[in-house]
């Protein structure tokens, strides 16, 4: 155990609601609201069983939402001293079904089943669904069709039932594609999850083998990981001896469109073999904020979250009414707003303004543009955040020098490029010291200079490891090789990225400290000193088509989970009325969210 470790076991003793989850060797649900260490308590947890509690080979499995969170977790394990272990799986659900599941036990009892598996690309899988959508006469565009359709296939998923044809549209148009995807040898990363929850479900053999190979799974997010996950650990919890750490919270559960209900996580947690705790301290949000957040949710059963500034700091919430419209609204975040933050010392980079849509966004950048203010975010239209174009930043990082145990190892660079060549069917096991040797001296021929060009570091590097054409050969991650030409793309001439630097990319020069623009989704996971909302109209949020009483909880959730990403200070800026893309105005006043909490704050009209 290292000293980092040591400090962090320190501080979950002084929370009792952690240390007990630490300490727990039952089943166990960690209900975790925002800000409450969840990250902090779930590496201690994996650490603390791979030191005590389990005894080599056999290992554990941790599952995360996206590649993101992964990334997360294994910076934070590094510092805690873990090194990567061949009985530790650490990834994202679709890839532990690939790998742990479908690659070991599919040609055993699934009849005929190829020897590669190809992902499909987007591309493709629209192509295949729309011939699909075609053949049963449906004439939605596919991007209107597909959400109603992934939604339906993650929640009927036992086709031998009645309620399978519940939707004979979708029922038909699913058989229809994925037909079309086996007989082309593809599969998609619903067909990961769908495959894998049959095999576990359908033989003892296999629920046997994952057991002893992982008598404990870690789960993150799980409010986030829908109906075929629960199904998974419900076998393996009643069927095997394996144990569940699961860690979430429903009030954050806002993927209602992608299959998510917060009620998954409620039924675990139910059980009489599971242990329920839940984090009640804060660490980000000033009272204020969390009393306020907590209005929002309009629950039966208050959660009774304190932060642990106490009476200290308890964070501020404004309200901006600008009757002129949306563009009124962000003059009033340019003009009024940012001036006032900046001056009293908050940096660019700790301040979010969070939206609704992209038609929000055009809106947004376009003024922040005229302005000259700099900003970033995922939809600025940089470049796809992808497992590869992350490991290219982590090259950059290394580049620039940010190395060592707080840094990038050059062993976790090697990691990625080992597994890039056998995907590619390179044959580097024989000489696996010549390999390293080689990306070793590729990368550092190109120097050190964080001024570099980004444009011409990317183009290099490409030349030296020749990394187009081993993407070109990975049939498993076929997105990848598009997201690299993208990402060089976006370094060409008028382009957003043209004036990018070695520095900039590795998110450690000068231009790195901007604004953040985000959607109120994708916020998810972040915070931020200062949080400012527009657009926060009725009939936005909840939309006008949210009628049912589901619907107006997921609303709330999305907006519980942007609120709750300031550590001080809110701004929630409306007009009371708005206009959709084509121009036709509404005037519905302002979101019941706002006059919700403009009631429990006393704010008068």
């Amino acid at each position: 155990m290292n000293d980092f470790f040591l400090q962090e076991l320190e501080k979950l003793r002084k929370n009792d609601e952690q240390y007990e989850a630490y300490l727990c060797s039952d089943n166990c649900v960690v209900q975790a609201g925002p800000g409450s260490g969840k990250t902090a308590t779930l590496t201690m947890k994996i650490i603390k069983l791979l030191h005590e509690d389990i005894i080599s080979p056999r290992g554990l499995a941790c599952l995360t939402f996206n590649n993101e969170a992964v990334r997360e977790f294994k910076n934070r394990l590094r510092l805690l001293g873990y090194t990567p272990k061949q009985n530790v799986f650490l990834g994202t659900l679709h890839s532990f079904c690939l790998s742990s599941v479908i690659r070991p036990f599919a040609k055993l009892f699934i009849n005929n089943f190829p020897d590669t598996i190809r992902i499909a690309s987007q591309n493709i899988q629209n192509k295949f669904l729309q011939k699909a959508m075609d053949k049963h006469g449906i004439t939605e565009k596919t991007y209107v069709f597909r959400p109603r359709m992934d939604r339906y296939r993650r929640t009927f998923i036992d086709r031998d039932k009645e309620f399978w044809t519940k939707d004979d549209d979708c029922a038909y148009v699913i058989s229809i594609y994925e037909e079309l995807l086996r007989s082309n040898s593809y599969f998609d990363f619903d067909d990961l999850i769908l495959i894998a929850l049959h095999l576990i479900n359908s033989y003892p053999f296999v629920r046997k083998c994952i057991s002893a190979r992982y008598p404990w799974f870690v789960i993150d997010e799980y409010q986030d990981l829908g109906y075929p996950l629960h199904r998974i650990v419900l076998n393996l919890l009643e069927k095997t001896d394996s144990k569940i750490f699961a860690v979430g919270d429903p009030d954050q559960s806002i993927y209602g469109f992608a299959g998510a209900n917060p009620k998954y996580l409620a039924e675990l947690s139910d059980r009489s073999d599971v242990k329920p705790i839940r984090l009640r301290l804060n660490y980000r949000c000033g009272q204020h904020i969390i009393n306020g957040a907590e209005r929002v949710l309009d629950l039966d059963e208050p959660r009774n979250y304190r932060s642990n500034r106490g009476d200290r700091d308890v964070g501020e919430i404004y309200f901006y009414e600008c009757p002129k419209g949306l563009r009124d609204q962000i003059d009033t975040i340019v003009k009024g707003i940012l001036p006032e933050v900046l001056e009293e010392g908050y940096e660019p980079k700790d301040i979010a303004i969070l939206y609704l849509d992209r038609n929000d966004a055009k809106v947004i950048t376009e003024i922040l543009d005229e302005n000259e203010i700099q900003y970033s975010g995922e939809r600025d239209q940089r470049y796809p955040r992808t497992p590869f174009t992350r490991w290219l930043e982590e090259i950059a990082q290394w580049s620039c020098g940010q190395r060592g145990k707080k840094g990038i190892q050059f062993r976790g660079l090697w990691a990625v490029w080992f597994k890039m060549l056998k995907d590619a069917q390179h044959l580097v096991c024989e000489n696996k010291l010549s390999a390293i040797k080689d990306l070793f001296v590729n990368i550092s021929s190109l120097g050190n200079n964080p001024n570099m060009s980004l444009h011409d570091w990317l183009n290099r590097l490409d030349e030296r490891l020749n990394l187009k054409g081993l993407l070109s050969k990975r049939k498993q991650y076929p997105e990848e090789l598009e997201s690299f030409s993208r990402l060089i793309d976006s370094t060409q001439t008028h382009e957003p990225l043209e004036n990018s630097t070695l520095e900039d990319f590795a998110g450690c020069g000068p231009n790195t400290n901007r604004i953040s623009l985000t959607t109120l989704h994708s916020s998810k996971g972040l915070q931020y000193d200062v949080v400012i909302i527009p657009g926060l109209e009725e009939g936005r949020i909840p939309r006008y088509n949210a009628t049912t009483a589901d619907a107006i909880r997921e609303a709330r959730r999305v907006f519980y989970v942007a609120f709750t990403r300031a550590r001080y200070l809110v701004y929630l800026l409306y007009s009371g009325s708005y206009e959709n893309a084509y121009g036709r105005s509404f005037k519905k006043g302002p979101s019941r969210f706002v006059t919700e909490l403009e009631d429990l704050l006393g704010v008068e009209d």
